[in-house]
């Protein structure tokens, strides 16, 4: 018998979709804080860490560094991150400014209602389950 083949099967478009799904969900809760919810997952780690290499936070966020450098410059404009040369001269840290910590404490109850709304939407046990199968699989990291 053959294998069951079709979009509908595919891993990474059920990922996909999903992850999609969430982002508007995160998106739709964090924008009077004009975040989005990529935006918030830097500021947090930045917060929770002090300060990072870029290279650190890129690894920690799965992403590429250049990815991750155009995605600080808005952050950076806006005055929530710092960046620049480390002593060595070679890598760039990266740190929360004092108006990125104000960002983030802004944000937090915006992205506890996105939680809240997200176990609403699954159920609170389905939405922990959710998340630790996916952490314990550490695809990214």
């Amino acid at each position: 018998m053959p294998t069951p083949t079709g979009p509908h099967l595919c891993y990474a478009l059920a990922a996909r979709q999903n992850a999609r799904h969430l982002s508007r969900l995160y998106d739709n809760h964090l924008a009077p804080a004009g975040l989005s919810v990529s935006q918030f997952s830097i500021l947090s780690l930045l917060e929770a860490y002090q300060s990072l290499k870029i290279t650190s936070l890129a690894e920690m966020l799965s992403m590429e560094r250049t990815t991750l450098v155009r995605a600080l410059k808005p952050l950076q404009a806006a005055g929530w991150v710092v960046a620049g040369r480390a002593d060595s001269g070679r890598a760039f840290d990266v740190t929360l400014s004092p108006s990125g910590v104000a960002k983030v404490a802004e944000a937090v109850p915006l992205w506890e209602g996105a939680q809240a709304a997200f176990e609403q939407e699954v159920g609170q046990d389905r939405a922990v389950r959710m998340r630790d199968e996916i952490l314990e699989l550490n695809l990214g990291g």
